[in-house]
């Protein structure tokens, strides 16, 4: 389904980069899913040497029975969600993997504590398939971080949004039996190099990982990544097995570090604070959607 709505979007605008912007994915992922429907099909659908972009034969064939296919899929799906409905509701969510298990939980907890308990359904993903999930209508409600250091999120028109949490973004280091930093940067030879735990470059607190790396790159430092990965758990867990230091959020590492398992290195210089924001589609949306939203206290 993916593949015919980016299709579907590409043959209206014709247009990559507009295309990708309108799937609320980068230009390079939504490239590749184009070449996969294409690999799938056994031909070419898109002229690639014209500006802008034109459809082939092929194309132009294919382009009126995605057309069709659609209406029928999303026909059948709201005729099993009218008949879903007439039995119990779940709330459907989607967020990023640290939000999921650090976050989430409590939320749940303390909103069921006003209103009574909720079936609720949780997709952990990356950034990126939780936004487009939201816009896709794949879940009900999307929750992920925003900072001016990531990539932007979809915060205006069709959407609504709150932020329900500030989540500090620390950098930390496994400690010593005394409670220090087996590695302090303010204390590392200047002349080797800082072993990191990474995030991977394309996920969300990669971003902001970088340009906090280059802010320490500038007053002196230098790094050798050890270890890369998107989740912050994996981050932590290598970490404490004294892979090297890491940028971890508060809510994933709050128990280590009050057990002096971790410890933060230089608070004000490396941190930053993470918006936890909650969003949805605008627009009334099931009466156990509007119970849980409308108890999600914002800041």
């Amino acid at each position: 389904m993916n593949w015919l709505e980016d299709f579907m979007e590409l043959a209206a605008v014709r247009n990559f980069s507009t295309a990708a912007a309108a799937r609320h994915v980068t230009q390079p992922a939504f490239s590749r899913r184009i070449r996969a429907l294409e690999n799938w099909i056994g031909t070419e659908l898109i002229d690639r040497s014209s500006y802008p972009v034109r459809l082939t034969g092929a194309g132009e064939t294919f382009l009126e029975s995605s057309r069709e296919l659609m209406r029928e899929i999303y026909r059948v799906r709201d005729e099993c969600r009218q008949q879903a409905r007439a039995g119990i509701e779940a709330v459907t969510f989607s967020a990023l993997h640290t939000i999921a298990l650090s976050i989430f939980p409590d939320l749940l907890t303390a909103i069921e504590e006003r209103t009574g308990p909720f079936i609720t359904r949780m997709h952990a993903t990356d950034f990126y398939d939780c936004v487009e999930s939201l816009a896709l209508g794949r879940c009900d409600i999307a929750f992920c971080y925003s900072h001016e250091l990531g990539p932007p999120v979809l915060q205006t028109g069709q959407f609504a949004s709150k932020i329900i949490r500030i989540d500090p973004f620390y950098l930390v280091s496994k400690a010593d039996q005394e409670g220090n930093p087996i590695i302090d940067p303010a204390s590392w030879p200047k002349n080797k190099d800082i072993p990191l735990v990474a995030y991977s470059s394309d996920c969300f607190l990669g971003k902001v990982q970088s340009q906090l790396m280059l802010d320490m790159q500038k007053a002196g430092s230098s790094f050798r990544a050890t270890y890369e990965n998107s989740m912050s758990e994996a981050i932590k867990r290598m970490i404490l097995a004294g892979k090297g230091i890491g940028w971890l959020p508060e809510s994933a590492a709050v128990r280590e570090i009050e057990q002096n398992e971790l410890c933060i290195i230089d608070r004000k210089p490396t941190e930053v604070s993470l918006n936890v924001l909650a969003i949805r589609r605008q627009g009334v949306g099931s009466a156990t959607q509007e119970r849980f939203w409308s108890n999600l206290r914002g800041l």
